[in-house]
Parts: structure tokens; C-alpha cells; sequence
């Protein structure tokens, strides 16, 4: 991919990362970076994403993005939503979807696009026409995901696979990302884009892209946050290659970019910080 350029007008400070180097020991090759701060890890993720935004509409016209829920997220949302993010996104032309939401009434609490809704949707100038949610819970789980997968072909014009221009994910506490959970048949789906299924240890349904579609994305950024992912978060980019045990493993991104953006917290663990 072309490096990322902008306009030196209406520059915005960037604050320093820590690059460590790749995992050796797991097949797959993310690109660490460990911010001090939640706050600086915000920060750089929303400089990030402003430069791929603007990137993706200068080479192809707009920007596809796939976001996630979570406590992480909605402060990024809401930083984006603020100067000088509201301006130099290129909102008008940027397409958001989801990679994964709740089965639920866009009215529930847990829903990830009402929480996107009230944190960013409603603050930026994005044409109701360019966001596609996932799910509104009206329909049978495994109905409601086939319908997003409708979505996405007729938005990507039946393409072989979907390319996101950066889908936005988290790492739960047991290593799952998406909704693609350890020990289930979904994170091994190779032909479906969407899975829509009861999530046992969740106890709720849920819709979610596969894995098949992530990896073809060209930017994937996981954002990790807080001491109480030390732990996993060491096991997953130092321990052995898991991915039944830890489905964030199967992230393998075919010709794009792998990043873990954490903040130094979550880092704490980490053994290789050089």
C-alpha cells in the first residue's frame, strides 16, 4: 500500500508509540505498537484512522470502514466526533458497517450501532444511505445474517470477497474477536461472510463477519486497553499459535496491514518491549 500522506495544512501532533517487534512464536504477524496512556492510545488510533480515510478517497473515491463495539471504541467514536476529526474526515464519503453486532433492537442498550449512533453517527455529516447496520433483531439470527451478507454484495458489487478499507476490532478477556468465539463451528466458516448463531457462553445471538472477510481487509487495527488484558494479551502475541484456544489468531491478513494498538497497561506483560 502507498504511504499514507496529508496535506501539511491543519497538521495534527502525534505522540509517541513504542513499536516492538513481531511475534516469532504465533503464525500470525501483528504489528505491535504500546501507547502510554488509554488517552494517547485514542489519540493515534483516530490520527490513524484519519489518514486512511482520506488515503482510501483519494485512491478509490471512499472509505469503507467495519467497526466494533466497546468501551475503547466509544471513546475513539467520540474523539473523532471532536476538532479537528470533524474535519478532516472525509465523512461524506466514508461507509461504515459493522463487524459484528448484538441480535438486538437498535433501542437496546447493548446494541453496538446505538451506541456508534449516540457517540458518532449523530454528530458527523454521513448520509443515512452510507451506514449499514448489521442487525435490528427483528428477524431469526441466522436470517438477519444473511440479509447483512445481501448488504455486502450488492455494496461490493459481488465481488469475490468483501475489502474493507480498515475494520476497527477488539480482543475479548478469553481471546475471542468479532463474535467468533473459542470452540465454535463459526470461526472455521470459509464461505459464508456473515454468521448469524447462538453464542453459548454469551447466552445471546449474534451476527458477525467471518474470518474470511476480515483478512481481506486492508488495514485490521485491534484495539487492547487495560490491565486486565495483560495476561491474554501476552499469551496471544508471545505464547504458541492457538487459534482454536484464541480465534484473534486466525487474524492473518492476506495483503493488507495487522495492527494490536494497546495502551501501556495491557502491555504490561509483554516480555519482548524492544
Amino acid at each position: 500500500m502507498r504511504k499514507l500522506k496529508l496535506k501539511k495544512k491543519n497538521p495534527v501532533k502525534k505522540a509517541p508509540a513504542r513499536q516492538v517487534a513481531k511475534s516469532k512464536k504465533t503464525h500470525f504477524s501483528p504489528e505491535i505498537k504500546i501507547h502510554l496512556t488509554p488517552e494517547i492510545l485514542i489519540e493515534e488510533t483516530a490520527h490513524l484512522f484519519m489518514q486512511i480515510a482520506r488515503a482510501s478517497v483519494q485512491e478509490r473515491g471512499r472509505f469503507v470502514v467495519a467497526l466494533s463495539g466497546g468501551t475503547t471504541p466509544r471513546g475513539l467514536f467520540q474523539h473523532l466526533a471532536e476538532e479537528p476529526y470533524l474535519s478532516l474526515v472525509p465523512w461524506n464519503k466514508t461507509y461504515i458497517f459493522w463487524v459484528d453486532e448484538r441480535h438486538v433492537p437498535f433501542t437496546d442498550p447493548t446494541s453496538n450501532y446505538r451506541m456508534t449512533k449516540e457517540a458518532l453517527l449523530s454528530k458527523v455529516t454521513i448520509p443515512a444511505e452510507q451506514i449499514f447496520p448489521a442487525t435490528n433483531g427483528s428477524l431469526p439470527v441466522e436470517k438477519a445474517a444473511s440479509t447483512y451478507e445481501i448488504k455486502l454484495r450488492n455494496f461490493f458489487n459481488d465481488e469475490v470477497i468483501p475489502r474493507f478499507d480498515l475494520a476497527l476490532m477488539g480482543m475479548g478477556d478469553d481471546g475471542h474477536t468479532a463474535s467468533l468465539f473459542p470452540g465454535t463451528a463459526q470461526v472455521n466458516e470459509q464461505d459464508k461472510w456473515v454468521v448469524g448463531y447462538f453464542v453459548d457462553p454469551e447466552k445471546k445471538d449474534r451476527v458477525s463477519l467471518t474470518f474470511s472477510v476480515l483478512n481481506h481487509s486492508r488495514w485490521l487495527v485491534v484495539l487492547v486497553e487495560g490491565l486486565k488484558k495483560a495476561d491474554r494479551i501476552q499469551e496471544v502475541l508471545e505464547g504458541p499459535s492457538e487459534p482454536p484456544r484464541y480465534p484473534i489468531q486466525y487474524l492473518k491478513p492476506v495483503s493488507g496491514r495487522l495492527i494490536f494498538a494497546m495502551d501501556e497497561a495491557a502491555a504490561s506483560e509483554l516480555k519482548n518491549r524492544h
